[in-house]
């Protein structure tokens, strides 16, 4: 399997047949930029003036993220149902602590399981309605949470329904209040090659009173041409 280039964050510009129910529709996301080929993605997760250096390095079946210049490394291992999440620690690679997933990374409304975006492979969504959002027409389609890690109790996707694409991300509590925790929604894209890929993602934080709290952007440069080698 090739990488999915951010998981989300991309959509093929090739057509996908029409998904029949959520299962397929929540595979094609997943699934949808299978023939982006190995590269690097270099940005950064910005609150306000300040900035924490991003980077994912995408190799076959693993996409590594490096923040803060390579001081903290963890990474995804992708199969077709499942991701594994994983940190590194002085070159050696362990299991992901269960109690540090949905904290805050450097003090932004950005999360390592907001990074990581596990509801894409929760089980058993359900097509919940249709939306319009800029323009796009979309599936609202909700998961629950099967684990007990991370903070979202259920997850609303809104995908397009002609690039599959995620177009925007709700994460709720538990209930009986199921309050919105955390929103995300595409900003900006860029082509890359045959692939669109998030430029500018908009993470905005809700209070207990159903107010934003803070918000943070996760921006990326456009990946330089690679230099032609010499004669």
């Amino acid at each position: 399997m090739k990488p999915l280039v951010i998981f989300f964050l991309s959509f093929s510009l090739i057509s996908v047949s029409v998904a029949q129910d959520a299962e397929q529709i929540m595979q094609s996301v997943r699934q949808v930029t299978a023939l982006q080929e190995e590269q690097d993605l270099h940005g950064s997760i910005r609150k306000g003036n300040q900035r924490t250096p991003l980077s994912l390095f995408l190799r076959g079946e693993n996409i590594q993220f490096a923040l803060d210049g390579g001081n903290e490394r963890f990474h995804l291992r992708l199969n077709t149902d499942k991701q594994e999440l994983r940190q590194i620690v002085e070159g050696k690679t362990d299991v992901f602590p269960p109690e540090k997933i949905s904290q805050a990374i450097a003090n932004t409304d950005v999360s390592y399981e907001d990074l990581a975006l596990k509801f894409l492979y929760w089980k058993n969504p359900r097509i919940t309605g249709e939306d319009a959002i800029k323009g796009q027409k979309c599936w609202r389609v909700h998961v629950l949470n099967p684990e007990k890690s991370g903070r979202y109790r259920e997850v609303s996707v809104w995908v397009s329904k002609t690039q599959r694409a995620l177009m925007r991300v709700i994460g709720y509590g538990p209930k009986p209040a199921r309050a919105p925790l955390k929103q995300f929604e595409i900003t900006d894209i860029m082509r890359v090659k045959d692939v669109y890929t998030v430029k500018t993602m908009k993470v905005s934080a809700f209070g207990k009173d159903g107010r934003a709290s803070g918000i943070t952007y996760l921006e990326f440069d456009k990946p330089k041409p690679a230099k032609r080698k010499g004669r």
